[in-house]
């Protein structure tokens, strides 16, 4: 015989498949359990609140970035700052993957007006599993893992604006092309710009 799926388990996919789709801002527990095919009632028996559950979705979703990305890396092994950067940005904006980063950002924006509420270490861990991933594989690096480490709140900083402007405009191309400027900047393979204020 069988052994059914964790009720919960289950519920719990189709809640963060749901957030994936329609996002997270009008999260109302009846129109999402309807949506997932259950009642109010047993969604709150299973997760406890709705703070609780969307807490336990961003684990998922987390759970997911992690896999994914960990599998990109042990497939491609990045061997330069160069290599790895441009590594996550690939990953990042395939197209599965761009909705988990839509997901992320906009909790983000909404827990910064107060419009949702969940634990800080939640808010937290949601940037976090991706960075601490890319930490560690920099740390690999053959040479390259110690001038990762002099500008990692650089390049992930850049890293996260340019993702947002990706998703926001769909200029890959020019987005694309910042990132590999800063990264070239930093590696020393582009000349700086001489001051045109220095004397002939």
């Amino acid at each position: 015989m069988d052994v059914p799926l964790d009720r919960r388990a289950e519920l719990l996919g189709r809640i963060v498949e749901d957030l994936l789709a329609g996002g997270a801002a009008e999260m109302s527990l009846r129109p999402l359990a309807q949506r997932v095919g259950t009642s109010a009632r047993l969604l709150i028996y299973h997760f406890g609140s709705k703070e609780q559950l969307l807490a336990d979705a961003l684990a998922l979703v987390r759970q997911h970035i992690q896999a994914s990305l960990a599998a990109r890396s042990a497939r491609v092994k990045p061997q330069s700052l160069r290599g790895l950067v441009m590594m996550v940005w690939d990953w990042a904006i395939e197209a599965p993957n761009q909705r988990y980063f839509r997901l992320l950002f906009e909790v983000d924006g909404l827990a910064m007006f107060d419009r949702i509420s969940f634990p800080e270490a939640v808010r937290k861990a949601n940037s976090g599993v991706w960075i601490s991933r890319i930490e560690r594989a920099a740390a690999s690096l053959p040479s390259d893992g110690a001038l990762f480490a002099a500008h990692s709140t650089l390049i992930l900083g850049a890293l996260v604006g340019l993702l947002q402007d990706f998703l926001s405009t769909g200029e890959r191309a020019r987005c694309e092309a910042a990132l590999t400027t800063l990264v070239d900047l930093i590696s020393g393979d582009v000349a700086a710009p001489q001051s045109q204020g220095s004397a002939s």
